[in-house]
């Protein structure tokens, strides 16, 4: 199916802006760490489940604070580029 002129473009979580939620679409494989995807899942990385970004490390934005449910995590860009995001829809709530 494709993507209609008002489809947002898929986005990383190493992409996104600090403080905005977003809802978490896939979690993609990395080729060089095979296991990463499995890793992000169980903890908690799930299609639907909203995520934010809260902080960057600095210098260099890595890690990244992130907020998924309840729970935060710090991660590295490379595990927040294997998570893909799109803009929750209107009417969700955080």
């Amino acid at each position: 199916m494709p993507a209609t002129p008002h489809s947002p473009p898929i986005a990383s979580l190493a992409q996104a802006p600090l403080g905005q939620l977003y809802a978490v679409r896939e979690v993609s494989a990395d080729p060089q760490v095979p296991e990463r995807a499995r890793q992000l899942e169980e903890i908690g990385f799930f299609p639907g489940e909203q995520v934010m970004v809260m902080t960057r490390g600095f210098p260099g934005g890595d890690p990244l604070v992130v907020r998924i449910g309840m729970s935060t995590f710090a991660l590295r860009g490379a595990e927040a580029a294997c998570i893909q995001i799109e803009p929750l829809s209107a009417g969700a709530t955080a």
